[in-house]
C-alpha cells in the first residue's frame, strides 16, 4: 500500500458509512473535531495511535479491522492459517486453547 494514511482514511469512512454515522456523530463518539474525522477519513491527517483507539472503541472494532490490509502477504498467511485451524475446533476445545494460552502467558 502506497499511501497508508489513505488506507486508514478509507477504512474508517466505510465504518462510519456501515454505521450510518455523520462525522459529526463519530466526532462524538470518539471526542474530537468533525473537521478531525474528515481529514483522517481523506488522509490529510495521519493520527496517532491515540486516535486509531479513540476511533476503533467508537466503531466497537478491532484495530485489525483498520490495519490488516497493510500486513505483508507472508504475515497474512501466517495469521490465516493459525486462524482458519482455530475455526475448525469445537467451541468446548476453543475454551481449551484460551485457558491454555491464559496459563502459558501467565507463568
Amino acid at each position: 500500500m502506497d499511501n497508508i494514511s489513505e488506507h486508514i482514511g478509507q477504512k474508517f469512512q466505510e465504518c462510519r458509512q456501515n454505521n450510518n454515522l455523520t462525522q459529526g456523530e463519530v466526532a462524538e463518539l470518539a471526542g474530537m473535531e468533525p473537521r478531525y474525522i474528515s481529514q483522517i477519513e481523506r488522509g490529510i491527517s495521519k493520527g496517532s495511535i491515540d486516535t486509531l483507539l479513540k476511533l476503533c472503541n467508537a466503531y466497537r472494532i478491532t484495530p485489525d479491522v483498520i490495519l490488516y490490509d497493510l500486513l505483508d502477504e507472508e504475515v497474512k498467511k501466517s495469521i490465516e492459517f493459525y486462524d482458519e485451524k482455530f475455526k475448525k475446533l469445537s467451541k468446548r476445545d476453543k475454551e481449551t486453547v484460551d485457558v491454555i494460552i491464559d496459563h502459558l502467558l501467565n507463568n
